[in-house]
């Protein structure tokens, strides 16, 4: 297949956990277990889709790295769907992009890697995309807040996957990389099933219903295959296709598609202070990713 439909499709499948998510959300707004028995139900659904692919016995440093990226994905995925519940997909999706500043330091600091004039511009850019965040409005403020904290989680623990991926695949068990992503994902799943056993209870909500119940499973189980082929996909991509295409194209272009499909779909409203934000922040990102 060429590699730029691949691309395509995985910025689509990338989109179409994010819009799953949020209507997911939407429906269990202030219900905590629910947020944990979703990422319980679309980690299992992920690691099976990478079963299909094979998998061969690990090695221990596989299974030990693996079971450490799994409890980090799965604080990156608690954190990303409590922040949907709370405030706006499209700047949560470009404060998530800023993980890419995480990348960029520890690849000067540990990996021999340099930062350019342009991505040191996009830092600056970055930091004055945060301080559009957050409302002015007192009745709004204390939500906002905690909504750009748990946004920020989500963040760092997406630049934290980008390290630990980096260090696997500098390894000399890089070709275990199947089966390092599904110890991944199961691990996150059993971490979400015990969280919603220790901390979860039952919120009054419309889950009754059937039809509801069928449209919840439906975005668990679309966001987990949803998640398995973008992973897939683009760590193959991500070694067939230069840097200076598929980095700005994966992030800028997944912001963009994230950003319209927030306005269409769910008809999110923001201050012009915060469509400033999201702005400064999609350039800031695309600086970030272009290694001139």
């Amino acid at each position: 297949m060429n590699h730029y439909i691949l691309l395509c499709l995985s910025l689509l499948a990338c989109l179409a956990g994010g819009v799953f998510r949020k209507i997911y959300t939407l429906r269990t707004s202030g219900n905590m277990s629910s947020i944990f028995v979703f990422n319980a139900v679309s980690s299992v659904v992920a690691a099976g889709v990478l079963l299909l692919y094979g998998v061969s016995v690990p090695s221990a440093f596989t299974l030990w790295f693996g079971i450490l990226f799994g409890a980090v994905t799965a604080l990156q995925a608690l954190a990303f769907l409590w922040a949907l519940q709370i405030g706006p997909m499209s700047y949560t999706s470009v404060i998530g992009s800023f993980s890419t500043l995480v990348t960029a330091v520890s690849g000067a600091l540990f990996f021999g890697e340099s930062i350019t004039v342009l991505q040191a511009v996009g830092i600056a850019v970055m930091l004055c995309s945060f301080l559009f965040a957050a409302e002015k409005d007192k009745d709004k403020r204390r939500s906002s807040l905690r909504w750009l904290l748990l946004a920020t989680v989500n963040f760092l623990s997406i630049g934290c996957i980008g390290i630990m991926q980096k260090v696997h695949q500098s390894s000399p068990h890089r070709d275990e990389l199947n089966v390092f992503l599904v110890i991944a994902f199961i691990v996150s799943g059993l971490l979400s099933v015990f969280l919603a056993m220790l901390f979860g209870r039952r919120n009054k909500t419309d889950n009754g219903n059937k039809r509801v119940f069928a449209l919840m499973l439906l975005c668990m189980t679309a966001a987990g295959v949803g998640a398995a082929l973008n992973n897939k996909f683009n760590l193959y991509l991500s070694g067939v296709i230069d840097s200076a295409i598929f980095f700005p194209v994966v992030n800028g272009g997944g912001l963009v598609l994230s950003t319209l499909a927030a306005v269409l779909f769910f008809k999110e409203r923001l201050s012009k202070k915060q469509w400033i934000g999201i702005l400064l922040g999609i350039a800031a990102v695309l600086m970030l990713c272009t290694p001139v």
